[in-house]
C-alpha cells in the first residue's frame, strides 16, 4: 500500500511540471517582437545619423501603424534635422492619439524650447512631469557611459525651474538660452 507521503509527492511533482511548462508556454507566447528596423532607427539615432533613422522610423511606422514610438522617434529624428515644423506636427498626432504619452510630452516641450517658445515648453514640462516622476530623476552613470556622454546632463526638472526663473525676468536680463550647452544635452528616450 502507498503511503500518503508518496502521493501528495507524486502530485507535488506532477503539478510543478505542469506550472513551469505553463510559465515557458506563457512566457513564449508575451514575449512581443521587437522590429529589427525600429532598434537599428535607435541605433542611427544615438550615432547622430538622423536621415537613416527618420527613414527606418518611417518604415516602421508603415508596417505598425499602431507604433507611437516609431511616430515618436520619427518626430525627434525631425528635430534634430531642424524640421521643426514637421517634428511639431508628428509630435501632435502621437499626442492626439494619446494625450499622455510621456515621451512625446517631454521631447515636444524640448522642441519648444528650442524653437524659442518657452511658454508652451513650461506647459509641457510640467504636463510630462505630472505624468511620469521618473522624469525628476537624473541619468544614471551607467546609461550615459552606454550612451558615451561625459557630462551630468540637467534633468526636465532642472529645466523647468531655469525657465520658469528667467521668464520672470525683464526681457533684457533674461538668458534662457546657452547654445552651447544646449547643443550637447541629450534627448528624452524612455
Amino acid at each position: 500500500m502507498v503511503s500518503n507521503y508518496k502521493i501528495f509527492k507524486i502530485i507535488a511533482i506532477i503539478l510543478g511540471v505542469i506550472i513551469f511548462l505553463w510559465l515557458i508556454y506563457d512566457f513564449k507566447n508575451s514575449t512581443v517582437k521587437v522590429n529589427q528596423n525600429y532598434i537599428e532607427a535607435n541605433n542611427n539615432f544615438l550615432k547622430k545619423k538622423y536621415a537613416n533613422a527618420l527613414n527606418l522610423y518611417r518604415k516602421v511606422y508603415e508596417l505598425e501603424p499602431n507604433n507611437l514610438y516609431a511616430l515618436e522617434g520619427e518626430a525627434r529624428a525631425l528635430m534634430r534635422l531642424q524640421r521643426y515644423n514637421e517634428s511639431l506636427e508628428v509630435f501632435n498626432l502621437v499626442l492626439k492619439r494619446d494625450k499622455n504619452f510621456v515621451p512625446a510630452l517631454t521631447n515636444i516641450a524640448i522642441l519648444y524650447d528650442t524653437i524659442e517658445d518657452y511658454e508652451k515648453a513650461i506647459i509641457y514640462y510640467k504636463k510630462a512631469i505630472q505624468q511620469d516622476k521618473r522624469l525628476l530623476n537624473r541619468m544614471s552613470w551607467f546609461k550615459r557611459f552606454i550612451k558615451n556622454i561625459h557630462f551630468k546632463p540637467s534633468t526636465i526638472e532642472e529645466r523647468l525651474f531655469y525657465l520658469e526663473s528667467q521668464i520672470v525676468l525683464e526681457k533684457d536680463k533674461r538668458m534662457l538660452k546657452n547654445i552651447e550647452i544646449d547643443k550637447i544635452q541629450p534627448d528624452y528616450q524612455m
